[in-house]
This record gives structure tokens, sequence and C-alpha cells, in this order.
């Protein structure tokens, strides 16, 4: 195997969050759903039964920069779009692109929704979602001491992997309840054989369960408490808090909190800022800092977006508020 002794420090980093994030026990047991500050303006990444599920359609872009300064450190990008179709139906389209170290996924998603009237104030939504996903695993990137070593000779691929999901949304103009498994089946697969190693790759199941509401607070200030549960197998079981302050519908900006339930300590804090810009554009900004041991590394993480709406409904039920 490779000596570390000649590498520099950034190298080094990377090569622990390669090898003993991605290669401990010859397996991968981790999130995979992408990882966003931002869910309440953009809920379809946690919920097919969000596609269509506001009074306008949207397209948007989202990138997530984690634990800036760390070589490696998680990178996240995406680009959406969310459509209204005739008959209560909605349609969502998404592509996503994770990268940690030298493993990149991507993951190209479509997502279709019913909304049905329960009563003149709630409503139920049902989704189904299919995906196709691929992680690579880029070897070849890595600085080596031997740089013959055979176990990082060539890049290894998990190919196209082929995925479900289902969720169900109830709200209400103030009031919105989801409950969501955007990856229903489960799948082992061996991605790389050098030999004597075996590198198994796997696609755990999550759950999402996440609530909001509108408090008006007075004729210019809105109020939007939010809570999301994450939960996936050989995972932290985290649970993210947003309290979210609206401005007239052009500002928003609020604190927000990400906890770790396994460990039974807090993850991150951090503050979200939100602008409409004009009738249509809608730019967002999010600042987290780790309070964990990472915080010795990095003292940030930004996460930034962009949003387009348009083609606004008033003939159907109308959506929460926290759809601005």
């Amino acid at each position: 195997m490779t000596n570390m002794k000649n590498i520099p420090i950034m190298k080094k980093i990377k090569y622990i969050i390669a090898l003993i994030g991605l290669l401990s026990a010859g397996s991968v047991h981790a999130q995979q759903e992408p990882m966003y500050g931002q869910y309440i303006f953009n809920n379809s990444v946690l919920n097919p039964a969000q596609a269509g599920a506001e009074n306008v359609n949207q397209w948007g872009v989202l990138s997530r920069f984690q634990f800036v300064g760390i070589e490696g450190a998680p990178n996240t990008n995406s680009a959406y779009a969310n459509l209204q179709l005739p008959r209560q139906l909605g349609l969502a389209v998404g592509f996503y692109q994770d990268k940690l170290g030298i493993e990149e996924h991507l993951q190209l998603q479509t997502d279709l929704a019913y909304h049905a009237r329960l009563s003149d104030r709630w409503r139920l939504s049902a989704g189904i979602r299919v995906l196709a996903s691929n992680h690579e695993y880029k070897f070849r990137e890595l600085i080596l001491d031997n740089p013959g070593d055979p176990f990082f000779a060539e890049n290894a691929s998990s190919g196209i992997l082929l995925n479900a999901g289902a969720g169900l949304l109830l709200s209400s103009e103030s009031s919105f309840f989801g409950l969501s498994m955007p990856r229903v089946f489960e799948k082992d697969l061996q991605v790389y054989d050098p030999g004597d190693f075996v590198f198994f790759h796997k696609t755990n199941r999550h759950l999402f369960a996440y609530a909001g509401t509108n408090i008006p607070v007075s004729d210019a200030f809105l109020f939007m408490p939010s809570a999301l549960f994450k939960y996936a197998d050989d995972a932290p079981v985290q649970l993210d808090f947003n309290a979210v302050f609206n401005y007239r519908n052009t500002l928003s900006f609020g604190p927000l909190a990400r906890s770790n339930l396994t460990e039974g300590w807090l993850d991150a804090v951090g503050f979200l800022v939100g602008l409409s810009l004009g009738d249509h554009w809608f730019f967002g900004y999010i600042y987290e800092y780790p309070t964990n041991n990472l915080s010795l590394a990095t003292k940030q993480t930004h996460e930034i977006s962009l949003r387009f709406l348009w083609g606004e409904r008033t003939d159907r039920f109308r959506s929460p508020r926290y759809f601005y």
C-alpha cells in the first residue's frame, strides 16, 4: 500500500476522506441523498409529492460548498424544474451532482404527483419518483508515493443504478406535513475487485419527515418555522430546524440549526437569507458554521440558489406561503 509520509498535509486530508470515509470495512454506508439547508424553497428535492404543489412553475439552480478549506470536502450542484400540469397533476425533473473526495455521484430524477382536495382548507398530494444514478471513484486523482500501486491504477464505477421513490404531502394555506422515501430499493453492488480486496457500493434507503407552518406577526412580517427529520441506515439521524421571517414577500431571513441525534450533539448552526428580485427571480443564500470537531479544520459552509418563477395559477388550490 501507499506510504503517506511524503504526501503534503492537504493531500493527506483528501487521502483520509477518500480512503477512511469511503473504503472503511470495504463498503460505503452514508447518507446519499443531496443535503440542502434551503429545503423550504425547493421541497421537491425531498419529496416527489411536491411536484406541481405550488401555484407557480419554477426552475432553479443550487450549489452547496461544504467545509470550505478542506480539500476533497463535499460539493453539491443541482438544476431542477417544477411544473404544474392539467388535471391537478405536477411534474418535477432534477439533475444532481455530488462530489466527496474522489467520489462523484450523478443522479437524474423525474417526479409525478397528483393533488386531491380533502376540504376547503386541506389538500393531500401523492407522488412517485423514478431515478437513475451513477457513482464513480476516481482513484487516479490521488497523489501517491508509489504511482505504480495497482490498487489505484483504475477508476471504479457502479454503472447505472435504477431506483424509485414515493411520498405524501398534506398541506393547507398555512401549514404542511410531508413524508417521503426518495429511494425505496436498497442495493449491494461490487464495483471494484483489485485482487484480494473487494470494494462494495451500497445504496441505502432514506426516510424524510418534515413539517412547518406560517404565523402572521404583523401586516408586514410572517414567521415560518419548519423542521426536517432525516434517517438512513448506517448514517447519523439528523434533525434540522429553520426559523425564517418573511418581510412583505420580498426579504426572508432567519437562523437554522442541524443536530446529530445519534451522537447527541449539535452539528451546525447558521443563517438563511432570501431576496425576491422583481416578480420572477428569487435569490437564496445560507451560511453554516460546524459545531462539531470539524470546526478545528473549517469554519464555513456556503449554499447559494437562484430560482425563476412564472405562470401563476389562481384557479386551483392556493399553495402554502412558504412557497414564495
